[in-house]
């Protein structure tokens, strides 16, 4: 018997590891309310000042999801990148307040779009979630702390490689030398991560590249770990 898209939604949820825990009921609710989403590469989603109406899920796909900021002069900051299996939106639905950041699809997305009521309303009924939402922002919570040490103690090259090293987690080794980053980076993008100048960053890249630690193609703007465990050393 073929699923319904209900069926079909309830089983890619089931992935997500804030959602793994939850009775097949609750599932299937969250399921019945979403909505599906393929933004274009380079839609926003949601813009800073929006209201906080829905919590995402980035369901399986190649793309992902860019949480940042700009100022009124056009100065930018790369907050977080989400990828399939990952949620964000959550926090301003958890405070009833508006968006704090604006959300950028990069590449071929594709979201479950969860309305904040319906959200609420499982978060209500089911402890597992309200746990393994507190996991969560306890998670995020300790990133945040972390780059903030860092961009208070750390030279900037050390910065970089923790970024990369993360923005690099669980990626499989593919076509190529090296551990590609999943999606593109452009200098600038790495940049805003940072809150550094693109010359900064390219003189690192370029000094990593003359030694054979990363490979980067400026054209697709793809980054290539080529040693993990010298990139890891940078940290030591």
């Amino acid at each position: 018997m073929t699923p319904t898209p209900q069926e079909r939604m309830a089983d890619e949820l089931r992935e997500t590891p804030l959602l793994a825990a939850l009775s097949d009921d609750a599932l299937r609710r969250i399921a019945e309310r979403a909505e599906q989403q393929r933004p274009a590469d380079g839609k926003r989603i949601f813009a800073t000042g929006d209201p906080a109406d829905a919590v995402y899920v980035v369901l399986p796909c190649d793309g992902q999801v860019r949480i940042g900021a700009a100022d009124e002069r056009g100065k930018r900051l790369l907050v977080e990148v989400f990828r399939s299996g990952e949620v964000f939106g959550e926090i301003g639905v958890l405070q009833s307040l508006s968006r704090t950041a604006e959300a950028v699809a990069e590449g071929r997305v594709r979201l479950a779009r969860i309305g904040a009521t319906a959200f609420l309303e499982v978060v209500e009924s089911e402890p597992m979630l309200g746990l393994a939402l507190s996991r969560l922002l306890a998670a995020r919570l300790r990133r945040t702390f972390t780059l903030f040490q860092d961009a208070s103690f750390e030279t900037l090259d050390r910065r970089l490689a923790r970024q990369i090293l993360y923005l690099a987690r669980e990626a499989q080794p593919g076509p190529g030398p090296g551990t590609r980053v999943p999606g593109r980076f452009r200098q600038g993008d790495l940049a805003d991560l940072l809150g550094a100048t693109t010359r900064s960053i390219i003189t690192i890249l370029n000094a990593w590249r003359a030694s054979e630690l990363v490979a980067y193609d400026t054209e697709r703007a793809q980054l290539r770990i080529l040693d993990v465990e010298r990139l890891r050393a940078v940290l030591a």
